[in-house]
């Protein structure tokens, strides 16, 4: 998904993460993606998913995750027990 995609509770979280981090951007640009990261969600039945250049937001409240990458887009997942997430330097 893209920005305008994105519900309003996480266009809120990331302009607060961005502000956290040092940014000047109320949206995500490429210079806010570290390009040496990685995110990897492991699930219960041993599926997972990875992407590169990204980086991810764990939200309790919303009971989601948010993973936001340069060149794949927005993804948000319901946080569940056994789920795993890894945020690892390429």
């Amino acid at each position: 998904m893209r920005h305008s995609d994105l519900p309003e509770r996480w266009k809120t979280r990331l302009r607060d993460y961005l502000t956290a981090k040092g940014s000047n951007h109320e949206t995500l640009s490429a210079s806010d993606i570290p390009v040496e990261s990685v995110v990897r969600i492991e699930f219960e039945d041993d599926s997972k998913v990875e992407f590169k250049y990204a980086f991810a937001i764990k939200a309790a409240e919303f009971k989601e995750v948010a993973v936001f990458t340069e060149h794949c887009g927005y993804h948000l997942f319901q946080l569940h027990e056994g789920m795993s997430i890894i945020t690892e330097k390429r």
